[in-house]
């Protein structure tokens, strides 16, 4: 029978029993519990990390209480900043079943347990997907059961098929184990599971990230002989499987208590101080996991994505024949009114660089030079994600993230020497328009290596598990390959066994050398911005902790799409969605920035962007950027990301709710503290919105904003004399019958300055926008518009420029869109 060690997860901790420091260094065990299955000894591993800027020398003493360990002591050196994975040999004692090993290092000591057990990972395993609906056939569980026509897999596994999956495997249990108790410890199933033993049901239960532990009845048990153990599993959304490691039979009652069963240490975050003003641009600093303005002040800003330079949104540009440079000037003109404060760009690369990673000029570059220049212009800051890896309508087929896979990017060997030629490239290049390399670009102040990383699995190594996001088949085979090798040889300079217990270990050490390597590319440019990694497809604990332990300055966080894209989510209440979101430990000493946010597939919800801001804030997020605005050339179709819809001019509800949506998120200090939304969610003396009333609005004494007129609805107080007024529709402050958006600015003690949006008529579906089928048209026609403010009933109304007051009509004027002045006498 073989024998293995399970890695599952890493502790984040600074305190406890599972890690020890000696002097500058951190002891890390690699595994829950070691798995011995015979009498010979197992290699055990333990990652040591060194966070001090110099080399450190320490030794390692390990002992094993039940067993022997190989060998008591090692010596170590961990270079500056690094980390170095060591081994010791374990065994149990011939009449013990579980021992534990220790190790100690400086003051500081670890310890794991040791068992008895059977990994069934290392086995082949049966699947056989069944239709969904109607009663459960248990028959397939039965141990006689010919399963040789079923497909088979390995484990740990993920997929994608929604049916039912009845999974087998077939184990010995020795003779020698008669009498003593078993348990089956399983770390997650997704999403539900019902499991057998030898045709009986041993255990069933729901839940994506619940380890199963079922005691295993010795009645079931057939000693010295074959048992079939089977686990029905029934996966109802996205990716499910048998997806997490360990899968063992154990010696013994007393179960795994594994590190994310753990409650995890408290780190300490910077208390939130005050928030800067964001002008005039200057550069951007990390301390302690919190981003600052290099002279002072917390940032928090609000923003979008924007891309009239690339993918779709440029070729339907040029389809329209608009000046794509005047265009962009407006649609920033708009970005400004909406009180956005930073635009977030993921470059698709494709469109600008060839196989070595070389910078390619062309109009792609030209549009994103005068786009960088507008931002350094207008004072709107800039972060650039310059990898996308996307492809799209003007991709460089030889460029090269488009010849290697999304997961291949953190470690083909080639694909990493061209990604950081090419990072050094573009902070290098030279701006046309401002004479500036980009590296020094005013408004360029936050950098994020690579948009939406994914990565292989365990399973990888020998089957297809990765599901292909638009590479060619033979990219992902060869660069499967290529992992398959950089493991061997791996395994084999550690004197390890491949077996799915060190792969987390593995994929540890090759995500800190991806992110070692692109940060290094970033800095030899003398680019001073922070770096961020993205934490997007990167649960597994090994990825977290890469990240954490890292020369980053920041993270992204997933992207929040609440409701997905699937359907329309007009009617459908996302409020709890935005439930308060707690962010990994090992994330403590990062900053943390949304890269992408939404309420997607929807053409008149208004409710949830304010939601949203206050989700960020409360997991102390410090820039968050909408995707994506629509241009205004393209608005009136949806023609580029179907799924979302946001513009100045056409949507002007949703317009409002994420203009005051960043009046929320600027006001609200870093980790502030709210309950579960349901239907509504109220912070006292600040917002208000509402599902059931598809509102939301943000109230302050000279503030007032609103996504649709105030009428039954008003859960705060509403101010007397407001200063400034943005809104659609009707409230005690103002009477206006047309549908779009307007902005009512008090200038001076007598003067108010207005803007009136045209009529936005919604007459399509923003899901299916298209140049043949219309999303929304606009009208520009009159509408009565009347100032209810007290105080003001006198005041007369002038177009902007002119001194000829226009005639009242029912207390107020007949307006069509544009800009006015109300003046009162003094």
């Amino acid at each position: 029978m073989k024998v293995s060690v399970w890695w599952v997860v890493f502790l984040c901790a600074v305190t406890g029993s599972r890690w020890a420091m000696g002097d500058n260094l951190e002891l890390r065990v690699s595994v829950p519990v070691v798995l011995v299955a015979e009498e010979r000894p197992v290699p055990v591993a333990f990652l040591v990390l060194n966070h001090e800027p110099q080399p450190v020398e320490a030794r390692i003493a390990f002992t094993c209480d039940g067993g022997h360990v190989e060998p008591d002591s090692l010596n170590i050196d961990v270079p500056a900043r690094g980390w170095s994975v060591v081994t010791v040999q374990v065994s149990l004692s011939s009449q013990r079943d579980a021992a534990v090993l220790q190790a100690r290092c400086g003051e500081r000591m670890t310890q794991i347990p040791v068992r008895r057990g059977i990994d069934l990972t290392l086995l082949t395993w049966k699947r056989l997907y069944t239709s969904p609906g109607g009663s459960m056939d248990t028959s397939l569980a039965a141990p006689d059961v010919d399963d040789s026509a079923w497909e088979s897999i390995g484990v740990p596994t993920l997929w994608y098929e929604l049916r039912p999956a009845w999974c087998r495997v077939r184990f010995t249990v020795p003779e020698a184990w008669r009498g003593k108790k078993l348990r089956l410890y399983i770390a997650a199933v997704d999403d539900n599971d019902v499991t057998f033993l030898n045709g009986q049901q041993v255990g069933r239960a729901s839940g994506w990230d619940v380890p199963r532990d079922y005691p295993l009845p010795e009645s079931l048990v057939r000693y010295g002989a074959e048992n079939v153990l089977t686990v029905m599993v029934e996966n109802t959304y996205a990716g499910g499987g048998l997806y997490k490691a360990p899968l063992v039979i154990l010696v013994g009652d007393e179960p795994i208590v594994t590190q994310e069963q753990q409650a995890p240490p408290a780190v300490e975050r910077p208390k939130p101080s005050a928030i800067g003003k964001p002008l005039p641009l200057r550069p951007m600093v990390v301390r302690d996991g919190v981003l600052y303005y290099a002279d002072g002040g917390e940032v928090a800003l609000w923003g979008v994505n924007y891309y009239p330079q690339s993918w779709h949104q440029f070729v339907n540009m040029k389809r329209l024949g608009v000046d794509m440079k005047a265009t962009i000037r407006q649609d920033m003109d708009h970005l400004q009114m909406m009180g956005v404060e930073m635009i977030r760009i993921h470059v698709f690369d494709r469109e600008i660089s060839d196989r070595e990673g070389n910078l390619t000029d062309n109009e792609h570059l030209n549009l994103l030079d005068f786009l960088v220049a507008e931002c350094s212009r207008r004072g709107i800051y800039l972060m650039f994600t310059p990898i996308a890896w996307w492809g799209g309508p003007g991709e460089n087929p030889d460029s090269f993230s488009a010849n290697t896979s999304k997961p291949g990017m953190m470690f083909v060997p080639e694909a990493k020497r061209a990604a950081a030629n090419y990072l050094r490239q573009f902070l290098q290049h030279v701006n046309r328009y401002t004479g500036r390399a980009y590296r020094d670009e005013p408004c360029l102040v936050l950098l994020e290596v690579m948009n939406e990383p994914a990565y292989f699995v365990y399973q990888d190594l020998f089957t297809r598990s990765y599901t292909p996001q638009g590479e060619r088949p033979e990219v992902i085979e060869r660069d499967r390959a290529t992992l398959r090798k950089l493991w061997q040889d791996w395994c084999s300079a550690r004197g390890l066994a491949e077996t799915p217990a060190y792969f987390p270990l593995f994929r540890y050490e090759l995500m800190r050398q991806y992110i070692r390597e692109m940060y290094a590319a970033i800095r030899s440019t003398g680019a001073k911005q922070p770096v961020a990694i993205s934490f997007f497809g990167g649960a597994d604990r090994e990825i977290v902790q890469a990240i954490g332990d890292s020369e980053c300055e920041a993270i992204t966080v997933p992207a929040m799409y609440p409701g997905g894209w699937e359907r329309v989510n007009d009617g459908v209440n996302l409020l709890p969605q935005a439930s308060p979101m707690e962010l990994p430990v090992e994330f403590a000493r990062k900053a943390r920035l949304e890269y992408e946010f939404d309420t997607p597939a929807t053409n008149v919800s208004c409710y949830l962007y304010p939601a949203l801001a206050a989700y960020f804030r409360h997991a102390e997020v410090q820039v968050a950027c909408q995707f994506q605005y629509d241009s205004i050339s393209t608005a009136r179709w949806n023609t580029d990301w179907q799924a979302h819809w946001l513009n100045w001019l056409y949507t002007p509800s949703r317009t409002v709710s994420f203009m005051l949506a960043g009046e929320t998120f600027r006001r609200l200090r870093r980790g502030v503290q709210y309950a579960q939304p349901t239907t509504e969610l109220v912070l006292p003396a600040l917002m208000a919105t509402s599902f059931t009333h598809n509102q939301s609005m943000l109230i302050s004494e000279e503030t007032v904003m609103y996504a649709r007129g105030i009428e039954e609805w008003q859960p705060l107080r509403l101010p007397k004399s407001p200063k400034r007024i943005v809104g659609t529709g009707s409230s005690p402050y103002v009477q206006y019958t047309g549908s779009g958006l307007y902005v009512l600015q008090q200038e001076d003690g007598n003067t108010f300055s207005l803007h009136l949006n045209p009529d936005s008529i919604l007459v399509g579906n923003s899901l299916l926008g298209s140049f043949a089928a219309p999303v929304a048209e606009l009208k520009e026609q009159p509408h009565l518009f009347r100032l209810k403010l007290e105080g003001w009933q006198g005041a007369r109304c002038f177009r902007k420029g002119s001194n000829v007051p226009l005639p009242k009509v029912t207390g107020g004027w007949l307006l069509t869109p544009g800009e006015y002045v109300i003046r009162r006498s003094p």
